[in-house]
């Protein structure tokens, strides 16, 4: 009986040898590999993303790719990027949502202007040479903001001007594009005085102009004036300071000021220098 078992089994395993051997084990091929046969040229970008059917939909959209084939109906044989079902930036989203930031770019101005992820950001389809995290088209954030916001780039040529061109500092450095309006520059003046700490406070006499914000006075991106004043000294100050009695003489100074050296003093801040807070409410310098 043991001896008869014994055969069994040996045939058994014979038998399961042969039809291993005669049907090729099936092995699973990477997602987006039957892709690979036409969109040769997409894979060899670069790209952080995962497989193919995780972002465009599936056969149903290349049976009719087939059909013009076929028929010769249309002028291009290729699909045009054709997402799952949903809007392109909405696409992006789905896994692009674990920062907070990017949750508010339903409300920021870039979305309601139409802009979509893939007009800053590079995909499988764009020549994006360098390989950075963010995918940006160029690899460069100010030139990429630059093709849409000339007006801002112009600034960056005016005599005073924040050092975007020369490269001390990016346009993200300050705005965050992914974010609504309210979120875009924050608090203007928490914003600026992340890196100018020194007109941060607290002061004891805190200057109006300050609490409302910087750009009360100053353009973040450039101005004809010295430090980024819109308007020149000292009409600068005039804007609000124009109360009859408040203002000095055409000398600069007033009747009881005796010019030091000959030399006649033109702007408030001359005297006025602590004009972002100071211990005094006139925010003389000493």
């Amino acid at each position: 009986m043991k001896r008869f078992i014994g055969i069994a089994v040996v045939l058994l395993g014979t038998f399961l040898s042969a039809t291993a051997i005669s049907e090729p084990v099936a092995r699973s091929a990477p997602v987006g590999a039957q892709c690979v046969s036409c969109h040769e040229a997409e894979t060899k970008a670069h790209s952080f993303h995962g497989d193919c059917a995780g972002c465009h939909t599936s056969a149903v959209d290349h049976a009719k790719v087939e059909e013009a084939r076929e028929n010769a109906t249309a002028k291009s044989t290729k699909p045009k990027s054709v997402l799952a079902g949903l809007p392109e930036s909405k696409q992006c989203l789905t896994c692009h949502e674990t920062d907070k930031r990017r949750t508010h770019f339903a409300f920021a101005e870039h979305n309601k202007a139409g802009v979509q992820c893939s007009d800053c950001h590079g995909n499988h389809t764009d020549k994006v040479k360098t390989l950075n995290a963010s995918l940006l088209k160029g690899g460069k954030t100010t030139a990429l903001c630059a093709t849409c916001h000339q007006d801002v780039l112009a600034k960056f040529n005016m005599p005073s001007h924040h050092p975007v061109k020369e490269g001390g500092a990016t346009c993200t450095g300050c705005h965050d594009p992914h974010a609504s309006k309210q979120a875009s520059l924050g608090a203007v003046t928490e914003q600026c005085t992340s890196c100018h700490q020194a007109v941060r406070g607290p002061h004891v006499f805190e200057h109006a102009p300050v609490v409302e914000g910087c750009t009360t006075c100053h353009d973040p991106h450039g101005a004809p004036n010295r430090k980024l004043q819109t308007i020149a000294q000292p009409m600068q100050c005039l804007q609000c300071h124009s109360i009859a009695g408040n203002r000095h003489g055409q000398s600069g100074t007033s009747s009881n000021v005796t010019p030091i050296s000959g030399s006649v003093l033109r702007d408030c801040v001359s005297c006025h220098s602590a004009i972002h807070g100071s211990s005094t409410d006139q925010h003389l310098r000493f």
